[in-house]
C-alpha cells in the first residue's frame, strides 16, 4: 500500500475536502496569529490527505464498506473519547452553491 498513487478523482476530492476542512477555522486563525509556522500547516495538510486518500479509496475505489466499517468502529471505539455533538458545517458553501445556480438558471431562456 506504501507509495501507492491514488486515481485523479481521489486526489481531487482528497485535497478539496483537506482545505474545505483544514485551511478554514481554528487552523487558520492559529496560522495567522503566528502560532504556527507555514512547514507546521503543511505537514500537518499532508498528513490529513495522505490518510483521507486511503478511506475515500477504500469507499470509492475499492468500494469496501466492511473495511470502512472496521476503520470507522475502531476509531470509534479505541480512540474517540469525547461527547461531541456533530453538526453539518459548510461554511457558507450552500449559500455560494445556490447564489451561482439561481444565478445561471434566470439567465437561460426556455423558448416553447
Amino acid at each position: 500500500m506504501k507509495n501507492r498513487i491514488p486515481k485523479d478523482y481521489i486526489i481531487r476530492i482528497t485535497k478539496a475536502s483537506t482545505y474545505f476542512i483544514f485551511r478554514n477555522g481554528p487552523i487558520k486563525r492559529l496560522y495567522e496569529e503566528g502560532k504556527l509556522k507555514d512547514s507546521d500547516v503543511k505537514e500537518m495538510q499532508k498528513y490529513m490527505q495522505n490518510h483521507l486518500s486511503y478511506l475515500y479509496n477504500v469507499l470509492l475505489e475499492e468500494n469496501d464498506l466492511k473495511k470502512f466499517d472496521l476503520i470507522v468502529a475502531t476509531m470509534d471505539k479505541f480512540y474517540i473519547n469525547d461527547n461531541e455533538e456533530i453538526q453539518l458545517e459548510d461554511d457558507g458553501f450552500n449559500n455560494f452553491y445556490n447564489k451561482l445556480f439561481n444565478e445561471v438558471i434566470e439567465t437561460i431562456n426556455i423558448k416553447k
